[in-house]
């Protein structure tokens, strides 16, 4: 029996939802509902204020302010959001919202996801179903991973719907084949580190680097270190 999609606080998390994309977050609904309405929120925004934005090609909407470098690829549906800089390299397929002041960069890719104001994902990222809070920063090549791959009896790979492992134990569905995390704001997630499929992260918690996590993380929860140093030694007097 599949259980059932439980409520989270959206404030642990968010402590500001921008304005334009209020109409998908509400405390009935999963804070993940928006992944599945990416494209009508993109055509809603757009509609709602189009001196604002440039429409570079088909569905695809950028604020007259942000900066894309050459050599990137952004397919639509998508829109960028004022003061962003996309750099060399990236690539945005399908179903991508950055807020204001984003940072995209170096061969970072953005599928399906929803990126607050300020958040910086600058290299060597990949970012898949998921939806980041204001000032969220990702270490170079971290990885959000949104497919859920496992074995069956026949030894074949097979996608599974994504659950949420909860703080006390029990699990909670998405109700999704693919979905990555949510992170909170001003999130630290430190270099190299994977985060696979049903993540959580609430605001202000600090992820080391090279870290492989899943399930949900408290803002106040410590990660062990994953780096050791040296001792330093005692000198002879």
């Amino acid at each position: 029996m599949n259980e059932p999609i439980q409520i989270i606080n959206i404030a642990s998390f968010f402590i500001n939802i921008p304005i334009y994309l209020k109409p998908w977050f509400s405390d009935d609904k999963p804070f993940w509902h928006i992944l599945n309405h990416i494209s009508e929120a993109i055509e809603k925004i757009y509609e709602a204020n189009p001196s604002r934005y440039i429409r570079i090609k088909e569905n695809v909407y950028i604020d007259k302010t942000a900066v894309i470098d050459k050599y990137t690829e952004i397919k639509g549906p998508a829109l960028i959001g004022k003061g962003c800089v996309i750099r060399h390299g990236a690539f945005l397929r399908n179903n991508v919202i950055t807020g204001d002041n984003c940072v995209i960069g170096n061969s970072t890719e953005i599928k399906n996801s929803v990126l607050f104001n300020n958040v910086q994902a600058p290299h060597f990222n990949y970012i898949g179903d998921s939806v980041l809070g204001n000032y969220a920063h990702l270490g170079a090549g971290v990885v959000i991973s949104n497919a859920l791959l496992i074995k069956n009896k026949d030894e074949n790979s097979v996608l599974k719907d994504v659950k949420i492992k909860m703080p006390g134990g029990s699990w909670t569905e998405t109700g999704r084949r693919k979905f990555g995390a949510v992170i909170g704001d001003y999130a630290e997630i430190g270099t190299n580190t994977t985060i696979n499929p049903g993540t959580l992260l609430e605001s202000n918690i600090l992820v080391p680097p090279s870290a492989c996590i899943g399930g949900y993380f408290m803002k106040n929860y410590k990660f062990p270190k994953t780096i050791v140093y040296p001792k330093e030694e005692k000198k002879e007097v």
